[in-house]
């Protein structure tokens, strides 16, 4: 499947119901392990010849890349692999945005933003005790349902104290030991920003992450029907050029504009339709970028969420990035964002153990499919509606998952709410 292709997925019905806990599901596996592991590109474990990411290609599965949600940013990305839907259904449209009717949006983690049911919800309400370790949106309950155990979020936390507290959770005595863990590691990505997708402290952390991951291998042999999946939100593309909002937007009609930009994506939001087409028309002087406005969006970005996505969204072109404001501070040498056909932008993924077909392999998949590859794991059903497809072929056996509809509430289908415009010059 291309990458254009596999973006152009038809848009389905609508978001996840919420229904009463279930029995506990069984699948091909009693416990599965989720980690992704942020700014991992695609290329990187056989670049540096990581022993564990090998070890899991040859005795488990893998794909030649993960193809992430456009923006390819953390928390879009992450929302699409716990939810399995794209950034349209989800919500989250980047880093940091403007909801017309909430306000500003700045990598909070507050599970109300998310438009559509996570994964360790829906484990949960079918009976699986889930325990998260930093994964965005899951530090508070969505629509009443949290995980069994869930850790704040710090960013000094290092990636070997997640992998200690994931194996104390294998550890623990079955009845009380979750059947359904997942896990954020930092990874390379601030280095890969910092010193570049290619500098050698890059690959340092790539040969650091890979040891973290071999001691979950390890765990593993002491579980039985345990599996680990490991993934990455996103790669990395070499950046040599600011482009500084204030500047391309500092004169007339423009200048009364709102740009909310993360890496090499901005949306732009505007008060009036003067300001919209004064915005518009400075941002087309600038040779390189690409704007759309929002009722032209391409239908295979999956982008487009009213009250969320800019009046005008605009792409950075390769080796730039957007910075709002009158930030300073060093250049970053490395940046992503971009749209999911850069192939720099692909991410890993690799998975093994309980239920996986071993030395299976697939050139790509996307990252919307990884949610239902897990729920045909643990033998639960994925929510309604997903855009994601597991991908069987990567599974060791077939399997019946339960239907949708055998979790499926009579009631309640999650949308954004109405729609209210916040003028531009509202405070952040």
């Amino acid at each position: 499947m291309t990458a254009a292709g596999a973006l152009a997925i038809a848009l389905l019905a609508a978001q996840a119901p919420v229904s009463p806990a279930a029995a506990p599901a069984r699948g091909r596996a009693e416990t599965v392990i989720l980690v992704s592991i942020d700014g991992m590109r695609w290329d990187y474990p056989a670049k540096t010849r990581a022993p564990a990411f090998a070890r899991m290609a040859a005795q488990g599965a893998s794909a030649g890349s993960l193809i992430p949600p456009f923006p390819s940013s953390t928390f879009p990305s992450h929302a699409s692999l716990a939810t399995g839907v794209f950034p349209d259904k989800h919500g989250i449209v980047n880093n940091e945005f403007l909801d017309r009717a909430r306000g500003p949006y700045r990598r909070e983690d507050d599970a109300s933003w998310l438009l559509a049911e996570p994964l360790w919800v829906t484990a949960e309400r079918q009976g699986i005790r889930t325990a998260v370790y930093h994964w965005v949106f899951s530090y508070t309950p969505w629509h009443g349902i949290a995980a069994t155990r869930s850790m704040p979020f710090s960013s000094e936390t290092r990636d070997s104290e997640k992998i200690d507290r994931i194996l104390e959770w294998l550890a623990r005595p079955r009845p009380d030991r979750p059947r359904l863990i997942l896990s954020y590691l930092h990874g390379t990505d601030a280095l890969g920003h910092g010193d570049g997708p290619d500098a050698p402290t890059v690959t340092e952390r790539v040969r650091q992450t890979d040891r973290l991951v071999a001691r979950l291998l390890k765990a593993l042999e002491s579980v039985p029907g345990s599996a680990l999946v490991v993934v990455s939100d996103h790669g990395m593309a070499a950046v040599s050029r600011v482009l500084r909002l204030r500047d391309l937007l500092g004169a007339g009609d423009a200048r009364r504009a709102r740009a909310v930009s993360s890496g090499a994506v901005s949306n732009v939001y505007c008060p009036d339709a003067g300001a919209c087409s004064a915005a518009e028309a400075a941002l087309r002087r600038v040779v390189g970028l690409t704007v759309f406005r929002l009722d032209e969006l391409p239908a295979e970005l999956r982008y487009r969420v009213p009250e969320r996505t800019g009046d005008l969204v605009v792409i950075a072109p390769p080796g730039a990035y957007f910075v709002d404001g009158n930030a300073e501070g060093p250049r970053a040498r490395g940046m992503h964002g971009y749209r999911p056909e850069q192939q720099e932008m692909h991410g890993i993924f690799f998975a093994m153990g309980a239920g996986v077909k071993a030395g299976a392999h697939r050139d790509s998949l996307l990252a919307v499919d990884v949610e239902p590859f897990v729920c045909r794991l643990l033998g639960i059903a994925p929510p309604p509606g997903i855009d994601g497809r597991s991908p069987d072929d990567l599974l060791a056996e077939a399997g019946t998952a339960p239907s949708p509809d055998a979790v499926r509430s009579p009631a309640t289908t999650i949308r954004a709410g109405p729609t209210r415009r916040v003028p531009c010059s509202a405070p952040p």
